[in-house]
């Protein structure tokens, strides 16, 4: 169950008040052609936690944006500056072992022109991440049976390119 707060800081204070953990998404978009692509990537060679966007707590004594583009630093590679606030929400969820609930703050990031079309990278040394874009109108005509077309592609490996400073 979503249910979404009118502002950021409402979303903080609610998070303090209750001591939910606070997360954010990041979803780097980019226009190709005549389409618009986002950033998605999936684990290897376990594909069974499906297709993601970059995402993670915030930690102590960081603002949810600077979570942003620290988790999209760690998990991408990419050094991307100056993530657009979209929208908070309190996200309940009962997964496979437990209920979690817990404040989330969305961002969107514009993509440099010269990214590479697919690359991998080894996040917190443990997790192979293999990021390549899907094409948004085709990815969200996927969503309904859980297995978009994200699901079964495989990216070659690389390096992302074009990184602001």
């Amino acid at each position: 169950m979503v249910t979404f707060h009118t502002t950021q800081e409402e979303a903080r204070a609610d998070a303090h008040e209750r001591q939910l953990r606070e997360k954010v998404l990041c979803f780097v978009v980019r226009r190709a052609q005549d389409r618009v692509e986002l950033l998605v990537f999936g684990h290897s060679p376990n594909e069974a936690a499906g297709v993601q966007v970059v995402a993670g707590g915030v930690e102590a004594g960081e603002t949810p944006a600077q979570a942003a583009v620290r988790e999209l630093q760690e998990e991408s590679g990419l050094t991307l500056e100056h993530p657009q606030y979209l929208a908070s929400y309190l996200w309940k969820a009962q997964l496979p072992h437990r209920f979690t609930r817990q404040v989330c703050h969305a961002y969107t990031f514009a993509a440099p022109k010269n990214l590479s079309t697919t690359w991998d990278t080894l996040a917190g040394g443990q997790y192979l991440f293999r990021f390549r874009w899907a094409d948004l109108h085709t990815f969200r005509a996927g969503l309904g049976d859980g297995r978009g077309p994200a699901r079964t592609a495989a990216a070659p490996s690389g390096r992302p390119t074009g990184e602001s400073a």
